[in-house]
């Protein structure tokens, strides 16, 4: 099967090391929790029993989109579903599959791409809604659900197209209108939704002060030494980065894609459970 050339995003790499779970996404954050580790981590859990609550009685069968490293997909396996999973990331397959012991099936393909002669009882989509063109990864759901089934959709949105949230990156956020406009023309039906937004604001709270206070200063420090130290080192990595038109330094100003006042202020975060019409 082809392929588009997926290149790995390095923030994950940190991001799974820091952080010591198997799960990308958000936390689903109680009242009063401090932004730790710990919290997120328990947040993080928490989430996904979010998610379960939503997924209807009778649903037995899962494909899992844009499956990180495995978290959801062994949750889900714990609680009975048949579950199948994928993503284009070359890094998560080896992670994924490493988490699961090869005991969840992984396709390494884009959701557009995916072919499959199964039909699933319902869609997936874990902070993964972001990465699919709305038109067609509604087409895409309608061809892999079996008649009747259900695609849950958990993720951020805007509610304004402001210039301040125009990723420079492959995600890109949908307008929340837009994309349940989408739905309905698509023919499916919003059956249940639940803005979680204060939720999981934490979140990027606790990613903000960890890049501020820690990954942000070492970075800087880091570069700095290169330039006294290894200057030919420092050199080329300018160079790298040149053709982006950015320097590494400005890099590191850019490296986190949304501030908690700019998701506040013009984004929301939405479950929303929609039936194949």
């Amino acid at each position: 099967m082809k392929r588009k050339n997926i290149k790995t995003d390095v923030a994950l790499i940190y991001f799974l090391e820091l952080v010591k779970t198997k799960y990308l996404h958000f936390g689903y954050w109680e009242e009063g929790d401090g932004l730790t580790l710990k919290n997120l981590q328990a947040a993080q859990e928490r989430f996904i029993e979010k998610m379960i609550e939503f997924i209807p009685e009778g649903v037995q069968t899962i494909l899992d989109v844009g499956c990180g490293v495995g978290g959801n997909a062994l949750k889900l396996k714990e609680r009975g579903f048949i579950v199948e999973s994928l993503s284009p990331d070359p890094f998560q397959q080896k992670v994924f599959e490493e988490n699961t012991h090869h005991e969840i099936p992984f396709h390494l393909t884009t959701f557009e791409e995916f072919e499959c002669d199964k039909r699933f009882d319902l869609v997936l989509m874990s902070e993964s809604v972001q990465y699919i063109a709305m038109e067609p990864g509604f087409k895409k759901s309608r061809e892999v659900l079996k008649d009747g089934g259900f695609l849950l959709a958990a993720d951020i949105f805007k509610t304004e197209d402001a210039p301040e949230v125009r990723y420079k990156r492959r995600a890109q956020p949908h307008l929340l209108e837009e994309y349940l406009r989408c739905a309905s023309s698509s023919g499916f039906q919003l059956i249940r939704q639940q803005c979680i937004a204060s939720q999981v604001l934490p979140t990027l709270m606790w990613g903000n002060m960890v890049y501020a206070d820690y990954l942000k200063p070492i970075g800087k420090a880091t570069l700095t030494a290169l330039q006294m130290r290894r200057p030919w080192l420092y050199s080329i990595l300018k160079r790298l980065y040149r053709p982006k038109g950015i320097s590494i330094e400005e890099l590191l100003e850019r490296i986190l894609n949304m501030t908690p006042e700019v998701f506040s202020k013009y984004m929301t975060y939405m479950i929303s459970l929609f039936q194949k019409g």
